[in-house]
């Protein structure tokens, strides 16, 4: 009897072993499933994240980079993401441009506090340049503590260089209708300048008509002697009514200038 009980024992035992075994079987390879599906989920993440046209990287606590996709490795002019892990903005851009960079990473950093839409000028040693707007947030760990950051930039390069261009566009029309402005307001002035000339016609003319008269007279009074003279004043008395005929045609002409510049002053005021 005892040792039928003791083979009894023994099979339990065995039994025992085996589950644990196969337990210990199961939890592994729930822990290679698990790393497989990390493992492809992390690359999945990284295809997406390199893939993106918005650069993105994360820095450490002392502002180096630990992770850098593709866009960005592109603004830091590198290829690898090798060349930027463990470095800083120092390591890539001019001392001015890294100090902005720095300045706003301490804002994070150190308060806390995300920048949203920062617009940044990047520019490398050979003056090549190109515009971000960028936005800092910081990266907490589980208890809330600042742990880093993570950026991302999109870059607004064409358009910025439209909002250059329209501006210069628009000061181009500025100085254009500055430019039309003078120009309509000294056409404005050319009826009048002409009126006055035309006044000064018209009063020589009739100092001259009457000075034809005169001469007539006189030239009448002393008969013969004067009749050259009469036929001088005929023509100067000829000269004057013709003058007069001018000076009115002119202010006729004068009339249809003035209507004309008052319609373009009209329409430009109305513009």
């Amino acid at each position: 009897m005892g040792k039928r009980g003791e083979g009894v024992g023994e099979m339990v035992m065995e039994t025992n072993v085996d589950v644990e075994f196969r337990n210990l079987q199961e939890a592994e390879q729930m822990v290679r499933e698990l790393q497989e599906q990390l493992i492809s989920e992390r690359r999945l993440l990284r295809t997406i994240v390199d893939n993106l046209p918005t650069a993105i990287y994360a820095k450490d606590l002392e502002g180096r980079k630990i992770l850098a996709n593709r866009t960005d490795l592109e603004n830091s002019g590198v290829k690898h993401e090798a060349e930027v892990l463990g470095k800083t903005d120092f390591d890539f851009f001019p001392k001015h441009i890294a100090e902005q960079f720095y300045r706003d990473d301490a804002v994070v950093l150190k308060r806390g506090q995300a920048i949203v839409d920062r617009e940044e000028l990047l520019s490398d040693n050979n003056g090549a340049e190109k515009w971000l707007r960028t936005s800092k947030l910081p990266l907490l760990g589980d208890n809330s503590e600042i742990l880093g950051l993570v950026g991302f930039g999109q870059d607004i390069s064409l358009e910025k260089r439209l909002e250059k261009e329209n501006a210069e566009a628009a000061a181009r029309i500025r100085e254009q209708q500055q430019m039309v402005e003078h120009m309509i307001s000294d056409l404005a002035a050319i009826p009048e300048k002409i009126g006055d000339l035309v006044n000064g016609i018209t009063y020589i003319a009739r100092q001259t008509k009457m000075v034809s008269i005169n001469a007539t007279i006189e030239a009448a009074r002393v008969g013969d002697l004067g009749r050259g003279f009469q036929v001088v004043a005929q023509e100067v008395g000829q000269l004057s009514d013709r003058s007069t005929e001018a000076a009115t045609q002119v202010r006729e002409g004068i009339a249809e200038v003035e209507s004309l510049v008052t319609k373009i002053l009209d329409v430009w005021r109305g513009r």
